[in-house]
């Protein structure tokens, strides 16, 4: 073989490892998730260990009872467990930080209601806002409904309303959240219909409210009806008014705000669902709607519900990031009156 030939075979074979390497690097760069498709099937192998939901109340409310039929009813949908972690701590403050340090990957999920939204736009407004996270699923609408002590010398919202009109700002109500949370701007709904005033006092759950009316500490709690329908049956507390288009089935007897006389604006409600940090993939919350959905139709779901009066709020990720968008802007309609 003369020179030549030899200079050209070994460009030949230079060339050929050359190429080789180049094959086999993008092989392992396709191996390690560069590739679109790999990226996709990874994705949509959701979920491959247990789902935390993140509760921001303590255990027992009216949201952690939500969590806990949920998961209960979903797992079996999901294929993983999906576990209840506590963490509550001011007004939703504690739970909002967790969830927005979290990985969008699905796996951190969290309890959501009007407290969040009335947090993101009052005293966390620096941090946190609408746009800080994504809206899996919408589950229940709980209404709002105004309870006194059985004992009270308030016997209907006449008479609740004609007390603070004869002494403003000395009655005390009570009810989950800081001023702007879901109960405290359900409360002012009422209050500037009504054209009274009374002093409100925030608690770590709307449970703790009901205890400490029952304590006879404060004088009206703004409550859910689950917190207080064990106390009504047993005649220790007396359920004046609901914020509701109609009248609730297990109180017939029990008005609602515009039947009493006060037209105020029931598109104000409190809501429960799921929600998570931002920029969670499509396929992974299709994943957890279908998986939501499918419980949320269950023989024990729909008992639980109908056990608790609460109203079906089902919304799948587009639906509810629909609707909590215009919760939010009607939160800082009502944080403007408030802070007037």
């Amino acid at each position: 073989m003369n020179k030549t030939s030899a200079s050209l075979l070994l460009a030949s074979v230079l060339g050929l490892q050359l190429l080789t390497g180049c094959g086999t690097m993008a092989t392992e760069g396709q191996g390690q998730g560069a590739s679109p498709a790999a990226a996709e099937k990874k994705t949509l192998d959701f979920p491959t260990k247990s789902v935390t939901i993140v509760v921001h109340t303590k255990a027992g409310g009216p949201t952690d009872t939500m969590a806990r039929e949920l998961a209960k009813a979903a797992e079996p949908f999901l294929g993983k467990p999906i576990l209840i972690e506590n963490q509550p701590g001011g007004s939703g403050a504690s739970q909002m930080a967790e969830l927005a340090k979290a990985k969008p990957d699905g796996y951190t999920l969290g309890t959501l209601t009007p407290s969040q939204i009335g947090m993101w736009n009052s005293n966390l407004k620096d941090q946190f806002n609408v746009d800080s996270y994504t809206y899996v699923s919408g589950v229940q609408i709980d209404p709002y409904v105004i309870a006194v002590r059985a004992d009270s010398p308030y016997k209907t919202l006449q008479d609740l309303v004609k007390a603070m009109k004869e002494k403003p700002k000395t009655l005390n109500v009570g009810g989950y959240g800081a001023i702007g949370s879901g109960h405290n701007v359900a409360w002012n709904i009422f209050a500037e219909k009504a054209g009274v005033e009374a002093n409100w006092v925030p608690y770590e759950s709307t449970g703790e409210a009901v205890t400490v009316l029952l304590g006879n500490n404060i004088d009206v709690a703004n409550s859910n009806p689950a917190q207080v329908s064990q106390y009504v049956k047993s005649g220790h507390l007396r359920v004046l008014g609901v914020m509701s288009d109609k009248r609730l089935e297990e109180w017939p007897d029990v008005p609602t705000y515009k039947e009493a006389g006060y037209e105020v604006d029931t598109s104000w409600a409190q809501f429960r669902g799921i929600y998570a940090a931002a920029g969670i993939p499509e396929e992974v919350l299709a994943k957890l709607n279908d998986a939501f959905g499918k419980a949320m139709q269950t023989e024990g779901f729909k008992n639980y519900m109908k056990n608790s009066q609460m109203v079906d709020g089902t919304m799948d990720h587009k639906q509810f990031t629909e609707y909590v968008k215009k919760q939010d802007a009607l939160t800082k309609e009502w944080l403007g009156k408030l802070s007037k």
